[in-house]
């Protein structure tokens, strides 16, 4: 009789020798993932066990990890749930494979297909928007020069909040004219991306950096500042950067159903663009791997700037239009 586990509060039919924890915790290691990459790898792994073990599989097949997938997508599960899910357990079956556990049965499953979107979910701020957002700061303490600095920079050098959490004081340095910073980008494992930082936007980083006081070199470059927060001067999550950003679209009223934190970076991209800046450099900025990612920012501001549906309603309405 094969091993049992309990995982969550199901008894697991799935056999413990060939998905142990040692098991999960070796194909980890094997991607040299950053802590919060290894943590939603393990968070996976454990889901699609979990559904084996309440469809009572002990040995799953490829047909078992296609119907996985197929029941998140009928929950509703987002593409990028999906995209992730299916990345994961190609990856751990590839491993456990490698490494003579199991069979890779995820070597033969469906193709996953989703329909990419030619433009994003999410809206830009407008111009209009971000400096209604960064004007509503307007505190002397250390959270409010933290937050409009955290947000000024997300707005002008395109930061994912991943970016923001991770930086390093070290890693912000003055160069001549500008600054730099150095980004663990996505998917990197050092901050070996450089991102230029304008002055007015470097002044408030250094003052809120003076307000702090002095703090390690290896410090993170943005902490948590609540002196009732028994993690004061921790490192921020993306988590919290991007609730703060957030938060602070809401408390300025530029927060609507269309936009989120990342939309600070849509408006680094589609500013940079509109001031007819070449999309390589843009994509530079960005530190898109392809191209095509950056295109999508192309697409959403030719859809702005599109005239042809009002020059039909003119046309139709005349000045009702």
């Amino acid at each position: 009789m094969a091993a049992t586990a309990i995982i969550g509060n199901t008894a697991a039919v799935v056999n413990v020798e060939y998905f142990s924890d040692n098991a999960i915790a070796g194909f980890i290691a094997s991607r040299h993932a950053a802590p919060t990459t290894a943590k939603t790898y393990r968070s996976r792994i454990r889901q699609m066990l979990k559904y084996f073990a309440a469809q009572g599989i002990s040995e799953p097949a490829t047909g078992d990890l296609d119907n996985f997938i197929n029941k998140l997508r009928d929950e509703g599960k987002s593409d990028a749930t999906l995209r992730l899910t299916d990345t994961v357990m190609r990856k751990f079956f590839g491993y456990l494979f490698k490494h003579g556990i199991y069979r890779d049965v995820a070597a033969d499953c469906e193709k996953l297909r989703l329909d990419k979107s030619a433009t994003h979910n999410k809206e830009s701020l407008s111009d209009s928007q971000a400096k209604k957002l960064l004007a509503s700061i307007k505190g002397e303490d250390l959270i409010s020069k933290r937050d409009k600095a955290i947000i000024a920079l997300a707005l002008c050098s395109g930061l994912r909040v991943c970016e923001i959490s991770r930086a390093n004081k070290e890693n912000f340095k003055e160069c001549g004219d500008y600054y730099q910073l150095n980004v663990q980008g996505k998917g990197r494992q050092q901050a070996d991306e450089k991102v230029k930082v304008a002055l007015p936007v470097a002044k408030m980083i250094n003052e809120y950096l003076k307000l702090r006081g002095v703090v390690d070199e290896d410090a993170p470059l943005f902490a948590s500042a609540a002196n009732n927060n028994s993690k004061y001067g921790y490192r921020l999550s993306a988590q919290s950067v991007g609730k703060m950003i957030a938060r602070r679209m809401k408390l300025s009223g530029v927060k609507t159903q269309n936009n989120s934190a990342h939309s600070t970076r849509h408006f680094a991209a589609e500013t940079a663009l509109n001031a007819g800046i070449d999309i390589r450099e843009v994509q530079s900025m960005l530190r898109h791997k392809n191209l095509n990612t950056t295109l999508i920012y192309v697409t959403d501001l030719a859809v702005k700037k599109r005239r042809a549906e009002l020059a039909v309603a003119e046309s139709l309405f005349g000045g009702a239009a």
